[in-house]
């Protein structure tokens, strides 16, 4: 297997932490001259606006390319310059597919959502998949409304 230095791979959805994880991707690309893999994995069961009326793979494939056209347009808007990006869209598990891309790749970059017992139990954890099977450094990023409501006094320091 080779490796792709310099390559960062992020999971991108439309989720709130998805989109801190695509910005904290597209700023260590820039930063260190890293290319931005894009992925975007679906099922039948994908949350993904319009996934409802899906009936084929090539169809559900274009909702959810649509999905990462749009979380990406939406931040590069913000962005001056721009690291290359790639973009994969695929029929899988989102963790499975993260995994499988981050082969060789310098980080990979995942959001983490907010989700209930319920949820996390049927679906599990894409971030907590990641954590525990990826072959490259794993950064997991919150989205920005669940620190808003954190105030320094609730983080203290360890001293050992």
């Amino acid at each position: 297997m080779s490796a792709r230095p310099g390559f960062i791979v992020v999971g991108v959805d439309q989720s709130t932490a998805a989109r801190a994880a695509l910005e904290f991707a597209l700023d260590e690309g820039l930063a260190h001259g890293c290319a931005v893999e894009c992925v975007t994995a679906w099922l039948w069961t994908s949350p993904y606006d319009g996934m409802n009326h899906v009936t084929s793979i090539p169809e559900g494939r274009q909702v959810a390319a649509a999905v990462q056209e749009r979380e990406l347009q939406r931040a590069l808007d913000t962005y001056d310059q721009r690291p290359i990006i790639s973009r994969t869209v695929v029929h899988q598990p989102a963790g499975k597919a993260l995994v499988e891309r981050a082969e060789g790749a310098r980080m990979l970059v995942v959001g983490s959502a907010r989700k209930g017992t319920v949820a996390r139990t049927v679906a599990g954890s894409v971030s907590e998949y990641c954590v525990r099977h990826a072959p490259a450094p794993v950064v997991v990023v919150a989205a920005a409304d669940r620190l808003q409501h954190r105030s320094v006094g609730e983080i203290e320091e360890v001293v050992t």
